[in-house]
Parts: structure tokens; C-alpha cells; sequence
């Protein structure tokens, strides 16, 4: 079983988290020729990361791998056992990616298309704002009081709004929802959530010495 892709993507740490809260991390690698090699899109036309292959499977898709490792993987399930907790999981999950991901783009090109960060600050605080509504403020994680799918979902978004905050004020995004920002403050001080935050953080540290050289 491999997983393909480069850790800084919030994409490609979600499964790798969920294999890590099965206590069976997946091995991570990058494929030799790149995502947009012909090799690499015949398995995955799409051209994106992550892929996890596992033997004859070749699986694309973020969410689709998570719940794959999570299914296939010996360890704690990362979804409630009732039908309204899985559900809410899986809506977190959802939310996320319907509403976060679109405006975290936006953020990300706020350096070459300034004019189009308000825009993006507004669709954060709505996502945001869903999902902060949908949570009950009670629980220890992103859903129940044990990891979920959900929380492997959110920790790879959160850090981008810590690591963004200054030329962008979006820590105040999470700071107005004190909900989300007591569970980011718990996620943070994890062991699953600081390990991943450090291999994003030396990610995009790397990242950004690569495009000032």
C-alpha cells in the first residue's frame, strides 16, 4: 500500500492521518515522473494527488482514499457506530470541502489577485460559520470525544488559516467562533494534530525557499 503525494497538501495529510489514527501509517512517496507524467495518468487521469495504491486498486480522491484506509485498516473505526453520528461526520467532512477548500484557493492567490481576498475572507467565514453550526460545541473533537474522519479532514485546512494569518487576518476567522477555535487549540496540542502541523509547516517552509531560489 502507497500513498502519493507531498505532505504539505491538506489533501494528501488527511488519509495519511486517518492511517495514522489506525495506528498503521501508510508509506508516502512521490512518483517518479510527476502527477502529470503519462505513467501517472494512467492511473489517475485526473493528474491530482493524492493516489493510493494497494495492490491492483488505484484509488484517486481525498475523502474516497480516507474512508478507504479506514475500512481497510485494522484499528479504531474513524466513524460513529450510529447512523446521525456518521452522518454528521461525513456532513463535516462535506462542508469543508464544498465551502473551505474554494475560498483557501482564493486566499492562495491573493498574493498575485489581491482584489479577490475579501471575496475569499467572506467565503471562509462562511464555511467556517456551517460548520461551526453543525458541531456540538461540547465535544473534545471535531465530532464525538475520539478522532474522526472529520478531524483528519480539518487539521490539514486549519493550518493553512494559521500559516496565512498576517498579510490576511484569518486566525480572527476562527477567533470569532469560539467553538472551532477550542477544538483547533485541542487539535494543535495533539499528538496527531502537532506531527502533522510540523510536516506541513517544514512543507511549505521548503516551498517557499524553492520559489525564492
Amino acid at each position: 500500500m502507497k500513498l502519493y503525494g507531498g505532505k504539505l497538501s491538506p489533501f494528501v495529510m488527511r488519509p495519511l492521518l486517518v492511517s495514522r489514527a489506525k495506528g498503521a501509517e501508510v508509506e508516502l512517496a512521490m512518483f517518479e515522473g510527476g502527477i502529470k507524467s503519462p505513467e501517472y495518468l494512467a492511473l489517475c487521469p485526473t493528474g491530482k494527488m493524492p493516489l493510493l495504491i494497494d495492490g491492483d486498486l488505484a484509488l484517486p480522491e481525498s475523502q474516497v482514499i480516507a474512508e478507504y484506509l479506514d475500512a481497510a485498516l485494522p484499528g479504531p473505526k474513524l466513524l460513529p457506530d450510529d447512523a446521525a453520528g456518521a452522518a454528521m461526520v461525513r456532513l463535516i467532512v462535506r462542508l469543508a470541502d464544498v465551502y473551505m477548500v474554494p475560498a483557501l484557493g482564493g486566499l492562495f492567490r491573493g498574493r498575485e489577485q489581491p482584489e479577490g481576498v475579501p471575496a475569499a475572507m467572506q467565503a471562509m467565514a462562511e464555511g467556517l460559520g456551517y460548520i461551526e453550526h453543525y458541531r456540538r460545541s461540547g465535544d473534545a473533537f471535531a465530532w464525538g470525544n475520539s478522532f474522526s474522519q472529520a478531524d483528519a479532514a480539518l487539521i490539514p485546512l486549519f493550518f493553512f488559516l494559521d500559516a496565512l494569518d498576517g498579510p490576511m487576518p484569518t486566525k480572527a476567522l476562527m477567533a470569532a467562533r469560539p467553538g472551532l477555535a477550542a477544538w483547533w487549540d485541542r487539535a494543535k496540542a495533539s499528538n496527531l494534530g502537532a506531527q502533522a502541523i510540523a510536516e506541513q509547516a517544514a512543507g511549505l517552509a521548503a516551498m517557499m525557499a524553492a520559489r525564492q531560489g
